[in-house]
């Protein structure tokens, strides 16, 4: 199998996996555009210990202030930015264990801050364990992403935001259900010697290069969640690999 090589390397696939610098020879073969979530954030000073909403869910989160609120720029209640009216619909914005930091109308206008838990209804039940075991698995997943690596756990859409879209694709079905499987292929460089003439008939000989196929990664998914990972070319990609919790579905209303 020949094709057209470029540099964009599998070893952050295989990083995942321990395997080492030596195989620096592997190659995908074309280039992979990666595309991230926007991680575009305001330069706001984040509480220590809590839990922000924005870039971790696509909706905001509502809840209804029940008395008029007064709010403070920090969860430790110095600087006093106001109060929010009370009966009106409000925009969670972050979860601390003494706190909800949200935006709401108060006499000056909009305003963002932290209220008191007790300022605070409508979220469901378990809204905040879930949130935070949420993040956990967001940030988890995300260093994976940046270093383009691959776990057990990942989705398919976070594995392509990680190494980019697979070779090939298939599925089978089995006593658990419908398997879908991607396949990353790699290839190296080998010389070949090739005899030429020059303009007098006289043979010399020369090198090109071809690119050949070196390994080949399977990346197997259940439920849309990367179930196995395995390797066809003897590369040594068994030799263990992390895993990601199970996404959790955080209720937003």
């Amino acid at each position: 199998m020949m094709r057209k090589i470029y540099h964009l390397s599998l070893l952050g696939l295989l990083c995942s996996v321990f395997l080492s610098t030596a195989d620096a020879q592997l190659r995908r073969p074309s280039f992979v555009t990666i595309k991230h979530e926007d991680r575009n954030e305001s330069n706001l000073i984040k509480e220590k210990g809590a839990v922000y909403l924005e870039g971790l869910v696509t909706q905001e989160v509502k809840v209804k202030v029940t008395q008029a609120a007064p709010t403070y720029a920090n969860v430790s209640g110095q600087r006093w930015l106001g109060n929010i009216f009370a009966n009106q619909s409000a925009t969670l914005l972050a979860v601390s264990d003494r706190a909800y930091r949200i935006r709401g109308r108060a006499k000056q206008g909009q305003i963002a801050g932290w209220v008191g838990k007790a300022f605070v209804e409508g979220l469901p039940d378990g809204f905040e364990d879930k949130l935070v075991k949420y993040h956990q698995r967001y940030e988890m997943v995300k260093q994976l992403i940046d270093n383009q690596q691959v776990a057990l756990g990942m989705t398919t859409d976070e594995v392509i935001a990680s190494i980019g879209p697979p070779d090939t694709k298939s599925s089978r079905l089995d006593t658990t259900g419908r398997v879908d499987i991607f396949e990353f292929i790699s290839y190296e460089r080998q010389p070949q010697p090739v005899v030429n003439f020059d303009a007098f008939g006289r043979p010399y000989t020369s090198t090109r290069y071809v690119e050949v196929e070196s390994g080949r990664v399977t990346i197997e998914f259940t439920d849309n969640l990367v179930s196995a990972i395995s390797e066809t070319a003897g590369l040594g990609f068994n030799k263990g690999a992390p895993a990601t919790p199970l996404p959790i579905f955080v209720p937003l209303f």
